[in-house]
């Protein structure tokens, strides 16, 4: 696959396919988080990866990941996120503000992640700290110039997730401007900390807002 990729759908398709794919959710009586949720008798686990390995959309390798943080380490009412990831092959030949210091890391690079409420309703967009999902972790600009590339819609299909992908890669693309902010804040944030630093695990925020 050649990058950066060009990417089809507008702001105003991408939020009409949001609504639609909303839609088609509800009218099935399955939203967004209940089709990510293990199913009784088995418990949500906090901090495990749903799906398990991820979900990884077959052509672009773009992937997602939903999970939920201990009670006391979440925000009011927050239930959980989707973190977002370009893979690293976007980006050969770039230098990266940081590398994963764990072995056989993912190669990977975040691009946000979408917080989700407990009344199963997206929240805010947040940029994390490098250590915090353990990226290979390249500039604002670098990512920028890629979001034409960040396309899943398969992504989940094969473990039997429909939907997700498509509703993630659409919500992205109709959030594309608040997603170019909040990458440029997170550099910002960025600069006056360190990739390892424990106390800096969310370097920017925007509201989730269509």
């Amino acid at each position: 696959m050649q990058w950066p990729m060009k990417q089809p759908s507008s702001r105003d398709t991408a939020l009409a396919e949001l609504i639609a794919l909303s839609e088609t959710m509800a009218g099935e009586g399955r939203m967004l988080i209940e089709r990510i949720l293990p199913p009784p008798p088995e418990e949500f686990t906090q901090w495990a990866h749903y799906p398990k390995g991820d979900a990884i959309d077959p052509d672009s390798k773009a992937r997602w990941f939903y999970h939920a943080h201990p009670p006391e380490e979440r925000g009011p009412k927050e239930h959980g996120h989707f973190h977002m990831f370009l893979p690293l092959s976007a980006f050969d030949g770039l230098e990266p503000l940081a590398v994963p210091e764990k072995d056989d890391p993912a190669k990977v690079v975040h691009v946000a992640a979408l917080c989700f409420d407990t009344d199963g309703l997206p929240t805010h967009w947040i940029a994390t700290n490098q250590w915090v999902t353990e990226e290979y972790m390249f500039s604002a600009e670098h990512i920028i110039a890629r979001l034409d590339g960040m396309t899943m819609p398969k992504a989940g299909e094969a473990k039997g997730i429909d939907y997700l992908g498509r509703w993630l890669t659409c919500a992205l693309q109709a959030s594309r401007g608040d997603i170019e902010a909040l990458l440029l804040q997170r550099d910002e944030a960025f600069a006056k900390t360190t990739p390892r630093d424990h106390d800096a695990e969310i370097l920017a925020s925007l509201p989730f807002q269509l």
